[in-house]
């Protein structure tokens, strides 16, 4: 096996098209927009074997001066995981076989990225591939996160009768006929609305910035969707949704008085729709925060896992703290 930088959109693409792991944001155009944006350098990696790509691995570089990290996806991108993405033959390998597919690729990933000579490396991998053991072994820190995902299999009254009991009595009440989700391609509203309710936390909106966002919706209209919710005349807020492969609840941001369940209606909106559509997972990002996690679980989901893998010296964990000190707070 071997690590070349893939130049071909069309092979890229198909790639990931073909593949069960990879979604709208590992593909080219997106990426190339993400190191538009970020000032990050992106090397599109593939994994072959012989002439065949087995697996791809977007990574972004940057060098400040003697401080060198890559990450994927790097900060302030809003994608809430890249990593790596292994070919549909992955699958289909016995045990032994795959342990020795994904050790291969690791490894010659972890040899290229080392060429490099990183201080900080993080990676996030694709929710629910669970096999990270390979970056342990490279010494790799890992850390898990979560999400939740709605298996859009049954029917909607089975998936309607698996909610919470005072869910269902919510999504009843009358109020909720007021409600109305707009699909709109109005991107500042959005942006100006969630940057603000950062900025009232004392913190800075992690994305770089509404430009960004245009072209990431512009290139990719039917995969990357917006919405305002309207109670009447009254905007109480917002979402964008990944329609690729499973559908994702990506970026919101709403404030709703708790009497009318606008959260609630959102998401029994957009299920009713992904199971129109014909997806079979429908994810709702961010399972790690225990206050939101007791609202999630009323719509009756499946706990997936994702993962944060890192590697840093010494000056990467220097660097690592003034971010999180200083870069991430707002002022």
């Amino acid at each position: 096996m071997v690590v070349e930088i893939v130049q071909d959109k069309e092979i890229w693409d198909r790639f990931i098209d073909e593949s069960p792991y990879g979604l709208i944001f590992h593909k080219w155009e997106f990426l190339k927009i993400v190191e538009k944006y970020s000032g990050y350098t992106l090397y599109p990696c593939g994994v072959f074997r012989g002439d065949i790509l087995i697996g791809v691995f977007p990574l972004y570089y940057k060098r400040n001066m003697a401080f060198k990290a890559i990450f994927s996806p790097p900060p302030q991108s809003g994608i809430p995981y890249l990593g790596f993405v292994m070919s549909s033959e992955y699958n289909g390998l016995k045990q032994d076989k795959k342990e020795v597919f994904l050790n291969q690729v690791v490894d010659e990933i972890n040899d290229y990225i080392e060429l490099a000579s990183p201080n900080y490396v993080s990676i996030s991998t694709v929710s629910n591939f669970i096999d990270i053991r390979p970056f342990k072994w490279n010494n790799f820190e890992v850390v898990p996160n979560y999400n939740y995902v709605i298996h859009l299999d049954e029917d909607l009254d089975s998936i309607w009768n698996g909610f919470k009991k005072n869910l269902r009595k919510q999504l009843s009440r009358p109020e909720i006929l007021d409600l109305r989700l707009v699909p709109s391609e109005d991107m500042s509203l959005f942006y100006n609305l969630a940057k603000q309710r950062y900025e009232e936390q004392g913190l800075t909106y992690p994305i770089y910035s509404i430009e960004y966002l245009e072209d990431l919706f512009r290139v990719y209209p039917n995969h990357l969707r917006l919405y305002y919710l309207y109670y009447g005349d009254d905007l109480l807020g917002s979402i964008t949704t990944q329609e690729y492969k499973r559908y994702i609840l990506w970026m919101g941001n709403t404030r709703i008085p708790d009497n009318i369940f606008g959260n609630e209606y959102i998401i029994w909106h957009l299920i009713q729709k992904a199971k129109e559509e014909g997806y079979l997972n429908f994810e709702i990002t961010g399972a790690n925060k225990k206050n939101l996690c007791q609202f999630k679980t009323k719509f009756n989901p499946t706990l997936e896992i994702c993962y944060n893998v890192c590697r840093k010296d010494t000056l990467g964990k220097l660097a690592e703290t003034t971010y999180q000190k200083f870069v991430r707070k707002a002022g």
